[in-house]
């Protein structure tokens, strides 16, 4: 079960957006609260459907997430540990939104 902010210490500043990239197959990040649960979402350029791929990050909020071989095209990628944010899309305080091209 993920850890409340407000019972999470080693989160320094827990309003910050983590950060994310991308390479290869490989989504990479910081900033996210540690042990918990991520969301990565993935659309594609010209769609109105995103994909959502579930992945926990480790003990020092890093993640290091393997995306499908199938997933190709360019790709918008977004990643949130559903921390609220009234300003967010979905309400969620999101990651930087990074663009890779796969294929």
């Amino acid at each position: 079960m993920p850890t409340p902010l407000s019972d999470n210490p080693s989160v320094s500043n827990p309003s910050a957006a983590p950060i994310i990239s991308a390479r290869g197959h490989l989504v990479t990040g910081s900033g996210f609260l540690p042990n918990h649960n991520v969301t990565l979402r993935i659309t594609r350029a010209g769609e109105d459907i995103s994909d959502y791929l579930a992945y926990v990050t480790e003990g020092d909020g890093d993640i290091h997430c393997e995306l499908p071989d199938g997933v190709t095209g360019t790709l918008h990628i977004a990643a949130t540990d559903h921390r609220r944010d009234p300003d967010g899309v979905c309400g969620r305080l999101w990651s930087n939104t990074y663009i890779l091209v796969v294929g």
